[in-house]
């Protein structure tokens, strides 16, 4: 299963690279949830599988309008700091928190993301 990795490097194909902050961003991967599904007898116990969609979620510096960077489509490229490379195809912004000490927050979610390396 898919965990959260550290994020140093966004790029959009809409805006180019985001001014995410020094640790201000997490991935999670698209991938599976498993549920586990007891049975009366131990050797029937099985677990059923469930896809689950990607996660972005990004602290910025506000050198840019939060409102700008409302998307219903764009492609992401995350780079993470264990050498990953990850892709977002579609993605799509579905919170955008306040403006406040000179940054806000953003997350993007993607039905499937693709690992690049």
């Amino acid at each position: 299963m898919a965990g959260l990795s550290k994020v140093i490097r966004v790029v959009s194909t809409e805006f180019g690279e985001l001014p995410i902050q020094a640790d201000g961003g997490t991935f999670k991967p698209s991938g599976y949830k498993r549920e586990t599904k007891d049975g009366e007898q131990a050797e029937n116990t099985h677990f059923v599988e469930t896809p689950t969609h990607a996660e972005l979620k990004l602290k910025f510096n506000a050198s840019v309008d939060p409102q700008s960077l409302t998307t219903p489509g764009d492609t992401l490229t995350i780079y993470t700091a264990d050498g990953g490379l990850y892709t977002m195809p579609n993605a799509w912004t579905v919170d955008m928190g306040e403006l406040g000490k000179g940054e806000f927050d953003i997350e993007y979610h993607s039905a499937k993301s693709q690992k690049l390396q």
